[in-house]
């Protein structure tokens, strides 16, 4: 973990101010102190579910929250399902800041300082099975809020499980820790290349699950094909409406897990893998996809990485599309003990990746 990141929430003095500030919701309402959390001023990018009675939910990684205000201070109306959520605040561009929710509705202090224009991001770090949190507004206390910085017209879609989550890479090689706080998904691979491509980010990614089964080799779940149309990957009632961001470029990731029992059956692995390009392709026509390499498959007493390689290069030839190609990328060794990628090793991986991006989107 970074030393200029320290844990924070709510303050004695910023609960008092939000627990009396009931009687005059409405009238902050009016004044355009408050905002719902559908309210144009606030800028998602990112996947979310709408869950109804006015609540928005972040159930994908890397989901980021901006809001760019006038005032002394925000506070972000949430809730989280599990203790195990972390979100990173960024104001006005500077190093992030990690808080951990708590389980439970909270007002959550985003910004208490000097009082002017201001932009701050939220950013989820978790992946998606460590719970949900859900947004139910915002208010700027003796503020307002103003139009929300633009986001870029470049759209990047990465597809896959925990590594493109960003899984337990914010710690050292050496360091042993397994909390959740590890994760971070502002660091993995996919964020990384949208940042130096100038373009938007979306990680529709899930932990422990492939593409037909997942890492216990369960089959009955919700994985990659399934959660790929869902707003949220545990939400099968909320779909996800695919003409809302339709990418310039597609990354897909996914392997570890269904290698994970053993080698899948090659017939049914491969066809399975064109069939969901085929549904990605018809939801972004125009983009490239990369099938790209998972970084945790190895050779061992199984020579799981060359046949995870050789199927995916079935799948290009059986997709048989100018748009669709097989990215290989090199093994990276992770922390001993796990086999997730560090941050280092993401800088690495989208190393490796940037040029086809790039020459994606030129």
């Amino acid at each position: 973990m970074q030393m200029n990141r320290r844990l924070f929430g709510l303050s004695a003095a910023a609960a008092t101010l939000v627990g009396t500030a009931k009687p005059s919701l409405a009238a902050s309402a009016s004044s355009r102190e408050f905002a719902a959390p559908r309210d144009p001023v606030l800028s998602y990018e990112g996947r979310t579910a709408d869950m109804g009675d006015n609540v928005v939910r972040l159930g994908f990684p890397g989901v980021v929250v901006r809001v760019r205000f006038h005032g002394p201070r925000l506070i972000l109306k949430t809730t989280a399902s599990t203790d195990n959520l972390y979100v990173d605040i960024r104001i006005d561009g500077a190093a992030p800041k990690l808080v951990h929710l708590s389980k439970r509705a909270q007002d959550l202090l985003v910004y208490d300082g000097p009082s002017g224009e201001h932009i701050a991001e939220i950013a989820r770090r978790n992946e998606s099975w460590e719970g949900v949190s859900d947004v139910l507004g915002a208010i700027v206390p003796n503020g307002r809020f103003l139009p929300p910085p633009t986001l870029p017209s470049k759209k990047l879609l990465f597809i896959g499980d925990s590594i493109t989550c960003g899984a337990a890479c914010d710690v050292a090689r050496d360091d042993p820790r397994e909390d959740m706080s590890i994760h971070d998904a502002q660091k993995s691979y996919g964020k990384l290349l949208a940042t130096r491509l100038d373009a938007q980010c979306h990680l529709v990614s899930c932990g422990g699950r492939g593409l037909i089964r997942d890492w216990q080799n369960i089959r009955t779940g919700i994985n990659a094909q399934q959660f790929y149309g869902l707003a949220a990957p545990d939400e099968p009632s909320k779909p996800w409406n695919a003409a809302s961001y339709v990418p310039d470029a597609v990354g897909i990731m996914l392997g570890t897990n269904d290698f994970n029992p053993g080698i899948p059956d090659q017939v049914e692995y491969v066809s399975t893998f064109v069939a969901f390009v085929q549904n990605i392709q018809a939801d972004a026509p125009h983009a490239p996809i990369f099938l790209i390499d998972s970084p945790i498959v190895t050779d061992g007493d199984l020579p799981k990485r060359t046949v995870l390689g050789d199927y995916l290069d079935q799948v290009v030839r059986q997709v048989k599309s100018p748009t669709v190609s097989h990215a290989a990328i090199k093994h990276y060794a992770g922390r001993p003990g796990n086999g997730h990628p560090i941050a280092e090793d993401h800088v690495d991986i989208a190393n490796e990746l940037e040029p086809l991006f790039r020459k994606a989107l030129a």
